[in-house]
């Protein structure tokens, strides 16, 4: 796998490069696998967030892995960014937003970034994947900042990051 997204970089710098684009072979192939780590680690983060909250572990630990899936997030979303610059403007302003959002209400965050009320408009389906790497767990470490405390606001929590991780997938493929 490892060398077929090396000999994927390797034709997109082709093609960048007969484009006119002055980026070179071994930028391309050295970006190639930051983003993969990026991809990977929050991948890994996400599954380990659904544990800690199926297992009941203390708000103070949700909170803190769900902000590295945050920050985390900001880092694939300014590679997204690069690779789908009609998103520019939207992912930008949720960058942009990404702290304060946890310390909002919760229908707040779901009126202003779930449903986009606070984030300018756009033409491509991948923004809105790549907001909600960031949405859903800003949306959790809300949650387990106010405290989970109930059996359905778990659930709700759970679900929140199930999606991220089917949010995920569509990312993965858009930014590879």
């Amino acid at each position: 796998m490892k060398k077929l997204s090396v000999l994927v970089s390797l034709m997109a710098a082709s093609l960048l490069t007969a484009c006119g684009e002055k980026q070179t072979n071994a930028e391309v192939v050295a970006e190639a696998p930051a983003i993969n780590q990026e991809l990977a680690a929050y991948k890994t983060g996400a599954k380990e967030l659904v544990a800690m909250i199926k297992a009941e572990k203390p708000d103070a630990d949700i909170v803190q892995k769900s902000a590295a899936l945050v920050a985390n997030s900001k880092q694939i979303i300014s590679q997204f960014i690069v690779k789908h610059p009609k998103c520019n403007e939207y992912l930008t302003a949720l960058n942009n937003a990404a702290d304060i959002i946890p310390t909002l209400p919760l229908e707040e965050i779901e009126s202003g970034y779930h449903e986009d009320g606070k984030l300018p408009s756009f033409d491509d389906p991948n923004c809105y994947h790549a907001k909600d790497l960031l949405v859903h767990p800003a949306t959790v470490q809300a949650m387990a900042t106010i405290g989970i405390n109930s059996t359905e606001m778990r659930e709700s929590a759970e679900l929140e990051i199930i999606e991220v991780i089917a949010h995920f997938s569509q990312v993965e493929k858009a930014i590879n």
